[in-house]
């Protein structure tokens, strides 16, 4: 059976033991039940998507509510934003497992917003969301205007809106998506996109900075380092002195030597363009004198008989392994 198929058949006994269900200590202790039985079930590799199966079937199940409903709870996160009032299951239903701790509609305007509780946070029909700019207000409204003090509020990564972020309209929306469906607050969505970015940056300069010396010049040239960024400084190197071998060496007519140029180069190499002519530079006064000594222009390397230099010179095999 597939890990979704088995997050199917969790959530359908989950949203079954939901009937009927309006408090929330109750909810919170079958939704996290069936969660844990879904951890243990699903490999993690699949988790992420076993999680939104989960989720769908209990908004499925538990449909958004335009005005408070017992066995939920008011929110605007997520969706476009748009106020509404979802099932508490799907509050608990979050790999955010501090959330699991946050009870209560009170609890839960703090965590958003970070004030104290004892702030009056709730009505009777819908939650009153604590802003910054409101307690500031109400911090200030008997202070005489000349003696008011400047209220500061720091900007916190949990208090934090999806607008702070200054994302172009299509960027923010796929943000928004991503939430929705990853059940993910924005704080939490934020710290894991830095670790991921983070991650990836570090290992592309860790990856940058090994030495290729030591690599076979028939590895170098397999799909396993196509994308190392210093695979095209060394196979240039290599091309170039393989060019060399093969004028000196190989061959004693004119004819079939080869100029050494950015395009014989690229051949040999398959690197770009731009990136083989700004390594070129570094090499240039070589490539001249080796040019000039066997007199040869690129005109040498359009062949009579239509060969190609790389079918005539095998870097691999000429230069197999790096140049010290």
């Amino acid at each position: 059976m597939s890990d979704t198929n088995k997050a199917s058949q969790i959530a359908l006994k989950l949203t079954t033991q939901l009937q009927n269900l309006t408090d929330e200590l109750a909810i919170k202790e079958v939704t996290l039940k069936y969660w844990d039985e879904m951890k243990k079930a699903v490999s993690d590799g699949n988790f992420s998507r076993c999680r939104t199966v989960l989720r769908k079937a209990i908004q499925s199940a538990f449909p958004d509510k335009n005005e408070a409903t017992p066995g939920y709870y008011f929110t605007k996160a997520g969706k476009g934003q748009v106020e509404r009032f979802e099932h508490l299951a799907l509050w608990y239903a979050t790999a955010s497992e501090e959330r699991w701790e946050v009870v209560g509609d009170d609890a839960r305007n703090q965590y958003f917003t970070g004030f104290s509780p004892s702030l009056e946070t709730a009505t009777e029909v819908k939650p009153e969301i604590i802003t910054e700019e409101n307690t500031a207000t109400e911090l200030t409204a008997n202070i005489p205007a000349e003696t008011k003090p400047e209220i500061t509020t720091e900007l916190t990564l949990e208090s934090m809106k999806i607008e702070a972020l200054q994302l172009d309209a299509d960027t923010q929306q796929k943000v928004q998506d991503a939430l929705t469906h990853s059940g993910l607050s924005l704080a939490e969505f934020i710290q894991k996109a830095c670790t991921i970015y983070a991650t990836t940056l570090t290992g592309k300069a860790k990856q940058f900075d090994s030495d290729l010396s030591g690599v076979e010049t028939q590895e170098l040239l397999s799909a396993k380092y196509k994308t190392h960024p210093g695979r095209a400084r060394e196979m240039v190197k290599r091309a170039i002195q393989a060019i060399k071998i093969h004028n000196s060496e190989m061959v004693s007519e004119t004819g079939d030597r080869w100029h050494i140029n950015q395009t014989a180069i690229q051949s040999l190499t398959g690197s770009k363009p731009q990136t083989v002519k700004e390594i070129l530079t570094d090499y240039q006064d070589d490539i001249n004198s080796h040019n000039a000594t066997h007199e040869l222009t690129p005109y040498l390397n359009r062949k009579a008989d239509k060969r190609k230099i790389e079918d005539v010179i095998d870097v691999a095999a000429l230069v197999p392994n790096g140049i010290e």
